[in-house]
């Protein structure tokens, strides 16, 4: 009997379904914002099929594997990794909100742990998830927190991401020459949480860390609205000599922004932005949580 297993989170990007069809061939379907990345993480099936991947309706790509090939790919693995990917994940894209300030190609792909919040069946929130809770207290209730606490969040924190640093289509994993860890800029007497935890990522997979001080002022954002924090962060990256980042470290590199919180996306598109034009080959960003919200002030 045909099976059919589908892997989908609301305000999600990622798609994927798979077709277990009578005669044993499979179908994969998913969704083009994600179809670079199951290629990478699954090139075996293009190798064994015969047709290769195809372009489908509704910004999808497909691929068949007949019955005879089927044994060579294990679709046990592939849904246990689309059900991680796809069912606890969430994939981002830049928001509507954002569109007219940038193209959409500054950030090749951009994943979130979870939500900082569980919303019940009417959309409204009932609590803060695990990951949101973690997150929030070691944010802002960090000095209140029992050793025992602190522990356990970071670990919550810290498992999230390099789970999640799993998924991303690295190229040359492993070496400090091709990948980088970079946190937010910030001033140096600034305490981010994110600094923190980009260098412990770094450290556990064995990458490059880069430390982008800012070297100019940076007014208080939290009041301003899209546009102004758009044209603040515009001017920032566009004054010579504003953050302390060598181009040799990113030049031809894929470059990974890791921080704790993704509302409307601002800080992490215009830094991929200034990235890209630095001459990052990829840039991919990696967030602990994704707000409920997504219009900062607007």
């Amino acid at each position: 009997m045909s099976k059919t297993t589908q892997f989908k989170r609301s305000r999600s990007v990622f798609w994927m379904r798979v077709n277990e069809n009578d005669d044993g061939s499979l179908n994969f379907f998913v969704s083009q914002n994600v179809a670079a990345v199951v290629k990478y993480h699954f090139p075996v099936m293009g190798q064994v099929s015969p047709s290769g991947w195809r372009q489908g309706s509704n910004d999808t790509e497909n691929i068949w594997i007949p019955a005879d090939r089927a044994y060579l790919v294990d679709v046990n693995k592939i849904k246990e990794w689309a059900s991680f990917a796809g069912n606890q994940c969430v994939w981002l894209k830049l928001g509507k909100y954002l569109q007219e300030h940038f193209s959409g190609s500054e950030v090749d792909c951009c994943i979130a742990g979870d939500f900082n919040c569980i919303t019940d069946g009417a959309g409204n929130i009932v609590s803060r998830s695990l990951l949101g809770e973690a997150e929030f207290q070691l944010k802002y209730h960090l000095g209140n927190l029992s050793p025992e606490k602190k522990q356990e969040y970071c670990t919550v924190m810290s498992q999230s991401l390099l789970d999640a640093f799993g998924l991303l289509p690295l190229h040359g994993i492993g070496t400090q020459l091709n990948t980088v860890v970079s946190p937010i800029p910030a001033q140096e007497s600034s305490s981010r949480l994110a600094w923190a935890f980009a260098k412990h990522v770094a450290q556990r997979k064995g990458v490059g860390f880069i430390e982008p001080r800012l070297l100019i002022p940076k007014p208080q954002m939290k009041e301003l609205n899209i546009q102004q924090k758009v044209a603040t962060w515009t001017r920032i990256y566009q004054t010579t000599n504003s953050v302390a980042l060598e181009p040799a470290s990113v030049w031809g590199r894929d470059v990974v922004i890791i921080d704790d919180l993704y509302q409307s996306g601002i800080t992490m598109w215009a830094y991929a932005k200034f990235l890209k034009a630095a001459g990052a080959r990829h840039v991919f960003g990696l967030v602990c949580v994704k707000s409920m919200r997504d219009s900062d002030n607007q």
